[in-house]
């Protein structure tokens, strides 16, 4: 058989084979998910530690999640999330940053935990984004830099963040007071935070026919330009 002919079937023999455990790796990355979210934390685990253990970064953090939520092991899920983290996956971040911050499978570092919160942020994680808020406004009594965070998780439509950027906006706090601003992220969370629903409906009361109809169609411009 002629040389060249050899090497072409032996690298379609070698494309196809990796090509197949890509389509495997996949397929168990997907089974361990699935099994995760079915809390069945023992085949989760089963399906992606020899995955993790090929420095698949999605699977890393799996594996974290499985041993830390799962199986209430954080100090085993701290170096899975660890590599990953430093790897540069943000939701890998984020898990090492709660570990960080309460102190579970480490020592309680703020300042690691405010660090590994940052580089997730920055890739626009907005679980992040939320923390540093709340660490800024509760922690450093730093409204401004809260509310920078809050705008950005906001943005995402974060809920909580929304409603805490309606609660600065109402004044006192170091950040300009703005009605309509306060009623825009209240009604933007209201219908999965009841207090911001509760919010929403006071400040009305002390609002003016005309300051409701800027506020509307204030709220229908921010729902047209997402």
């Amino acid at each position: 058989m002629n040389i060249l002919v050899k090497l072409a079937r032996l690298s379609s023999v070698l494309l196809l084979s990796s090509l197949f455990s890509v389509s495997h790796a996949a397929t168990s990355y997907d089974d361990a998910v699935l099994a995760f979210e079915n809390r069945d934390y023992t085949t989760a685990l089963e399906l992606s530690l020899p995955l993790a253990k090929q420095n698949d970064v999605a699977a890393m953090t799996l594996l974290g999640r499985v041993y830390d939520e799962g199986f209430n092991k954080p100090k085993e899920a701290f170096p899975w999330f660890l590599k990953a983290a430093e790897l540069g996956n943000a939701q890998a971040q984020v898990e090492l940053a709660e570990l960080y911050n309460a102190g579970e499978g480490v020592a309680q570092d703020t300042r690691k935990a405010v660090v590994w919160y940052e580089k997730a942020a920055a890739q626009g994680h907005e679980e992040a984004q939320l923390a540093l808020g709340l660490h800024y406004l509760e922690d450093m009594d730093d409204n401004v830099t809260a509310a920078d965070y809050f705008q950005q998780a906001a943005d995402q439509g974060n809920a909580t963040a929304q409603y805490k950027l309606g609660l600065l906006y109402l004044g006192d706090t170091g950040i300009k007071a703005d009605t309509l601003k306060a009623w825009l992220y209240f009604t933007l969370a209201a219908d999965k935070m009841p207090e911001a629903a509760q919010a929403r409906d006071v400040l009305e009361l002390e609002m003016s026919n005309s300051q409701l109809k800027q506020a509307t169609l204030q709220l229908k411009q921010w729902q047209s330009s997402r």
